[in-house]
Order: C-alpha cells, then structure tokens, then sequence
C-alpha cells in the first residue's frame, strides 16, 4: 500500500510518468522495464542492450565482461550488433583506434607532451 490512505497513483498514472526509454551517463539507452525484473536498477531501468542479450538467451555478462558495440553507436541494441568480450580486449580495441605520436607511440590526447611542465612559485 501506498501513502497513508492507500489510493495515490503510481507508475503510468503519475503525472511525472515518462514513457519509453532514456540515454543514460554513460550514452547507453535504457529501458523502463520494472523493480521486479532481474537487470533492473531500484528504479526500474535497465540498459537496453543487456535486455536484448539475455532475451536472446545469451547469459548475463559475468565480472571482467562487456557487450561491446560493433559499429561504435550505443544506441544500436541490434543482437547483432552486440558481441560479449572481456574488459582488456575491450580496452585494447578502443586504444588500438586512438591516434599515438610517431615518434614515441604515446596517446595523443590533444596536450602537447614533449613541453616542459610550468613551475609556480
């Protein structure tokens, strides 16, 4: 029951209900599919990809796994777009993309390294 006397609207009866679905912090698309359901947060969200993954019948990512996103768009929540790999292949793919300096194969980051840092006093 809720409130004190047992009859104030929930869910799509509230006022403030949004439908449909919301891009996350992190630029993943989730899902409002309740508090019951096993990938949900206490608010009753869940990413979307994961929903499409474990509703193909695929097993839930364990520790050390991701899902990674073929063709880098986070909201494309295809299967087949989904494909399970651990975190460090994860983090070798990104890093392979990224632009390294010619001369000493270090990340290029947008900030000059080869400057001397600036000394206050």
């Amino acid at each position: 029951m809720r409130g004190k006397h047992g009859h104030h609207v929930t869910a799509s009866r509230q006022h403030r209900w949004k439908p449909g679905s919301r891009v996350g912090s992190t630029g993943h698309v989730k899902v409002r599919v309740g508090r019951s359901h096993p990938l949900a947060d206490p608010n009753g969200w869940a990413y979307e990809h994961l929903v499409v993954w474990c509703a193909a019948g695929r097993p839930r990512p364990g520790r050390g796994e991701v899902l990674h996103h073929l063709n880098e768009d986070k909201t494309d929540n295809r299967i087949e777009n989904l494909h399970l790999m651990t975190k460090s292949e994860h983090n070798a793919l990104h890093l392979r993309n990224r632009p390294r300096c010619p001369e000493t194969g270090r990340l290029l980051d947008g900030v000059e390294h080869n400057a001397l840092p600036e000394v206050r006093s």
